[in-house]
């Protein structure tokens, strides 16, 4: 796939081009939709298929307090737009000057920058433009009065309620992963570099990669089912996200996580990602090693029923 950061950037191209607009954080099932949308048109008329998204996220711009903990990093979302069929990454530049832009004067820089442009795929509570004043009934009539097929998508529901970023991001804050996965396309995961930590758990018998992450939005503290990927393999792992409260008073956050059936793999600042299942339990305060080391065993094979579950996945 080729990435360009800039719309202004653009060289025309000779092709049909059909895009699909968003944030895409996450990339749920309802981005999916959009997404296959766009990728079938671009097929339909023998053209390509491209994404335009933003970077920084608006709101960290519009209004930093609110801002949300993304979900992804810009390289898991490429990687997943590259496997759902898209053929170019275009990441604006959300700034000052750009989010100045009215809502016709975003769509007539995008039309004049891609003339080849036959198909603008949306979602139907999208908006765009200062202040978002520009909604789909907007976006409708400016490509109907210029000859560009538009799709604004339908939501997609679990439990009857809508899936959206700021939905999946409480459950994951909240750990329930289960939940989180139903409505995500791909299970979650976080990437990251692996550090040198305290070297607590081969004290305790159970070496663990500490996780310097790159994703903004953490799971809960707890215990977790999950799988880390490194080069190529997949190991089965327990990840620990907490404060060592039975070790430590007052200590930041760490991810720890523990490869079930490998011991001498050296990932010291290898970056790796690390998929989430399940939560086994909550951190606590186990009061003293013994106790410790007993609740390990506990949720290691809690860790491995559970990933039994997963063994396909």
């Amino acid at each position: 796939m080729i990435e360009c950061y800039q719309i202004h950037n653009i060289r025309k191209k000779d092709y049909p081009i059909s895009i699909a607009l968003g944030n895409f954080d996450g990339i749920h099932l309802g981005h999916a939709k959009v997404i296959e949308t766009a990728v079938d048109a671009a097929k339909k008329n023998q053209g390509k298929a491209w994404i335009i998204t933003f970077d920084p996220h608006p709101r960290k711009v519009l209004n930093p307090k609110t801002a949300p903990p993304l979900l992804n990093t810009k390289d898991q979302q490429k990687k997943i737009f590259d496997i759902l069929g898209i053929d170019q990454m275009v990441i604006q530049k959300f700034d000052d000057v750009f989010m100045k832009l009215s809502p016709e004067s975003f769509f007539f820089m995008i039309k004049e920058k891609i003339p080849s442009l036959t198909s603008i795929s949306v979602g139907e509570n999208w908006s765009f433009g200062k202040n978002r004043l520009g909604n789909v009934k907007l976006l409708k009539k400016l490509c109907l009065e210029n000859n560009i097929n538009f799709n604004a998508q339908d939501s997609v529901n679990l439990d009857n309620q809508r899936i959206s970023s700021s939905r999946i991001r409480k459950s994951i804050q909240a750990g329930k992963i289960m939940e989180a996965n139903q409505m995500l396309l791909y299970p979650f995961s976080i990437v990251g570099t692996v550090v040198h930590g305290e070297k607590i758990g081969r004290k305790l018998g159970y070496n663990t990669a500490n996780i310097d992450p790159e994703n903004e939005c953490l799971p809960s503290s707890g215990i977790y089912a999950s799988k880390m990927s490194f080069e190529g393999n997949i190991y089965n792992a327990a990840t620990y996200i907490g404060k060592r409260k039975t070790i430590h008073s007052d200590k930041p956050v760490v991810i720890e996580t523990h490869l079930l059936e490998e011991k001498n793999i050296n990932l010291y600042a290898k970056k790796v990602e690390v998929t989430f299942f399940e939560k086994i339990r909550d951190d606590q305060n186990l009061k003293n090693i013994k106790n410790l080391k007993n609740q390990i065993k506990i949720d290691i094979e809690n860790v491995k029923k559970t990933l039994k579950k997963y063994s396909k996945k």
